[in-house]
């Protein structure tokens, strides 16, 4: 062999273990964030606020990078984080009946004046009370959070009990026994075939904070919203971590991540869907719709009817070993309802 030759494959190996040596210092982790809403939905833009907190608590060294499709439907998202297919996702906990029973206390109704302080309130109590440590197999909580009070949207004006009975409802997994108790017919739905059901006539009415009337469109597929002081219901979410990716971080990512989710992650998130409510109740506003808010003498009626829902979950906590009637308010203390 000769000196250039010999030479070469010297200089060859030399770059090659420089760049080796140089990789940690440029090296940054990447996190793949499951994305199931379509882009018009403010979700993807108050995720991105969210993935924005991470990476600037990391000075950029971590890198969230958003779906622009759905790789699996609603149901099935929390398994993308669980199998490792998908390092973040937001889950909806309603939407995988029985894998997150404590979590779905916050279903509760009258539990939560906005989605900031919800979202923020909902986050401390479940962690405090180590539910997360409980029913998270497979991944880790980020943020858990809520949105705003969730309300009625329909075709025909609906003040009262008796207007409401009979009236086909779309509703997610925790708007069914609501809409029963209150003399509807509940039509379990995700929240992205809601336009289509109202559309078709499949349903006439629909379960939904004010962000939906935008987000899905609705505005001119109904005519009437009620509002309901502190919520009929909220729905609980979460953005998860794949238990392998949080595992395969550094300490100092993991306190990165830290730093930027958990309450605080939830209070942004909160605040997005917040804002967005009020977006959506202009949409419905613009739209000519006509919005009344239900009477204290009518809320009284209503709140009897749907007490079932609030003693289930007191029953469930009971049977689980849990103080049921305890928690419960310490979670409206929480939530600011």
């Amino acid at each position: 062999m000769s000196y250039i030759a010999k030479g070469s494959i010297i200089a060859g190996a030399l770059a090659v273990g420089s760049s080796f040596g140089a990789a940690p210092v440029s090296a940054e982790t990447t996190l793949k964030f499951a994305n199931w809403l379509p882009p018009v939905h403010h979700w993807t833009s108050t995720a991105r606020k969210f993935s924005d907190s991470i990476e600037a608590a990391s000075g950029g060294k971590i890198k969230v990078k958003m779906d622009k499709g759905a790789l699996a439907k609603p149901p099935g998202q929390f398994d993308l984080a669980v199998n490792g297919v998908r390092d973040m996702v937001m889950h909806v906990a309603a939407y995988t009946p029985g894998r997150f029973v404590f979590y779905r206390m916050a279903e509760i109704p009258f539990a939560t004046k906005n989605a900031a302080t919800g979202s923020e309130g909902f986050h401390k109590w479940y962690v405090e009370n180590g539910f997360d440590k409980k029913e998270f197999k497979g991944a880790k909580l980020l943020s858990g959070f809520v949105h705003g009070p969730g309300m009625l949207h329909s075709k025909k004006e609906i003040k009262s009990l008796s207007d409401i009975k009979g009236v086909k409802i779309r509703v997610g997994g925790g708007g069914v026994l609501i809409a029963k108790s209150l003399g509807a017919v509940p039509v379990a739905m995700s929240a992205t075939k809601a336009h289509e059901s109202l559309q078709r006539g499949t349903t006439d009415a629909a379960f939904f904070p004010y962000e939906a009337v935008h987000g899905f469109k609705l505005a001119k597929l109904v005519k009437y919203h009620l509002e309901v002081p502190g919520g009929l219901y909220t729905t609980p979410f979460m953005v998860a971590m794949s238990g392998k990716k949080w595992n395969s971080l550094t300490a100092q990512e993991k306190r990165w991540v830290d730093k930027a989710t958990g309450a605080a992650g939830a209070k942004l998130i909160g605040a997005g869907w917040d804002a967005a409510d009020e977006v959506g109740k202009n949409a419905a506003k613009k739209a000519g719709n006509v919005i009344n808010v239900i009477s204290d003498a009518e809320k009284a009626k209503w709140a009897k009817a749907i007490a079932v829902i609030t003693e289930n979950w007191i029953k469930k906590a009971n049977d689980a070993g849990q103080n049921g009637q305890a928690l419960v308010d310490s979670l409206r203390k929480h939530m600011g309802g």
